[in-house]
């Protein structure tokens, strides 16, 4: 049986934590990442292989400030880690996992009323 961790925190409360969590862990990647030479820089044709968009979509990302890059002269560098954690960022729930968030919000609510009603 796997160990269970009860908390008072709120759904939200524990979203931000684990939030947090994750990109303090994804900032710890990274550096580990460049101080094992594994943190690799692309250019914008290279970015534009790996994302699968055009060089003309790169270029607009950039000047909307959408995607993470560097800029040094005027030249443009993207660092893989960061592009990878940017596509995660735009992850979408699937529908099961929406209709569980919502069986669990409903069940802590009539918990809460239920509490409330024996009190």
């Amino acid at each position: 049986m796997e160990n269970m961790i009860l908390t008072t925190f709120t759904h939200d409360e524990l979203r931000k934590i684990i939030k947090d969590s994750l990109a303090e862990t994804l900032k710890e990647c990274n550096l580990l990442a460049v101080d094992s030479g594994n943190c690799e820089i692309m250019t914008v044709s290279e970015t534009s292989e790996f994302l699968k968009l055009s060089v003309q979509t790169i270029y607009g990302y950039t000047s909307k400030r959408l995607i993470p890059f560097a800029k040094r002269g005027k030249r443009l560098y993207f660092n893989r880690l960061e592009l990878f954690a940017w596509i995660q960022e735009g992850r979408r729930k699937t529908q099961t996992e929406i209709e569980q968030e919502a069986n669990e919000y409903l069940q802590r609510k009539n918990n809460k009323r239920k509490e409330n009603i024996v009190r």
